[in-house]
């Protein structure tokens, strides 16, 4: 999981007209018709394909949900991590006159910013790393993910399973991603002090499947029996390369299928939902802008996948460990170091 790096250039805005296709670059839309004045309508954008079962599929299964539960009616633009193609998106959004804009990823974070501006009746979230959370303005809330209870917690249930040694495959040596990484390493050291690691191995790309599996079998061939990954595409290649050698892995997205997950011990992700259901009511009740949202254990933002003891390779007593160290977290008896 992963909030992208920002890109360096916005490109002046133009207008587009979002048609109802799918695939990358293209929309993904389900605005229905009707709907009273409670119904909110929003735009969405996500940097990669909706269906990647990990960060951008994480919004839109909340709009899905939100629009299902009548709250909103939405369009959702996939594949916009170019910003020359996003932010005329965004200003067309605006100019349609859509009570919501979400900008989800730090690649859309520009975009936003500068739309927003020309838009103050229309409400906009940019996300990005925790330096966005005092970013906010009137009309833009600014949202982050706790990425030390990400990586402490994946870490912890990674040493619970008392594998070692333990690899890791990571999408991009970026500042946050590497500061996930060490707090896997303290949840790892919390978990199994007697653990060990091997050196971390960078796929280059969040979504280059092929060469993560590449990494894994290199890390397997030097003794790994457990496999971390922070998900998204890259997560697909991970634990396919894990399964196929009957090794552990952490990290694996649903969409890596049924085989991928079958030696796939568990997965901490973010579960948009709440964050957005958030949103909605604050534009409901005209109490939207002027503040940020960290999305945490303790309010559902971030969640984890049950416990795959793997026909028993992983001890019984992990899924409780887990639950016990979530809800300590959670409940503010466990900090995280």
């Amino acid at each position: 999981m992963r909030i992208r790096p920002a890109l360096l250039a916005v490109l002046a805005a133009g207008a587009l007209t979002l048609a109802g296709c799918s695939g990358g670059g293209s929309a993904s839309s389900t605005a229905s018709s009707g709907g009273g004045d409670d119904v909110i309508r929003v735009g969405a954008l996500t940097p990669g394909n909706a269906n990647d079962g990990a960060f951008n599929q994480a919004l839109a299964d909340a709009l899905k949900k939100l629009q299902d539960e009548g709250e909103i009616t939405y369009q959702l633009r996939e594949g916009m991590a170019d910003p020359a193609t996003s932010e005329p998106v965004v200003a067309d959004f605006a100019s349609q006159g859509v009570d919501l804009v979400i900008g989800h990823g730090i690649e859309l974070g520009d975009a936003i910013f500068s739309v927003a501006k020309n838009f103050p009746d229309v409400h906009f979230t940019a996300s990005g790393g925790p330096d966005i959370l005092d970013k906010y303005t009137d009309n833009v809330e600014t949202w982050t993910y706790d990425s030390a209870q990400v990586g402490y917690l994946s870490g912890y249930i990674a040493g619970s399973t008392g594998a070692t040694p333990i690899g890791r495959v990571e999408s991009m040596e970026l500042d946050f991603v590497k500061a996930t990484d060490s707090f896997f390493q303290q949840g790892l050291t919390a978990a199994n002090p007697s653990a060990s690691l091997l050196p971390v191995v960078y796929a280059g790309s969040f979504d280059d499947a092929e060469a993560a599996a590449s990494a894994t079998t290199g890390l397997i061939s030097q003794g790994a029996q457990l496999v971390y990954t922070t998900g998204d595409g890259i997560a697909a290649g991970v634990g396919a390369a894990a399964s196929t050698a009957g090794k552990l892995s952490v990290g694996v997205s649903p969409a890596a299928g049924s085989e991928a997950l079958k030696t796939n011990v568990s997965t901490v992700d973010i579960d948009m939902y709440p964050i957005v259901k958030g949103w909605v009511d604050e534009v409901k009740a005209k109490k939207f802008g002027g503040k940020s949202v960290t999305s945490t254990l303790a309010n559902g933002g971030i969640v984890y996948q049950d416990i795959n003891t793997v026909g028993g390779a992983v001890p019984a007593d992990v899924a409780t460990k887990v639950k016990d160290l979530v809800t300590g977290i959670s409940d503010g008896s466990v900090t995280v170091p």
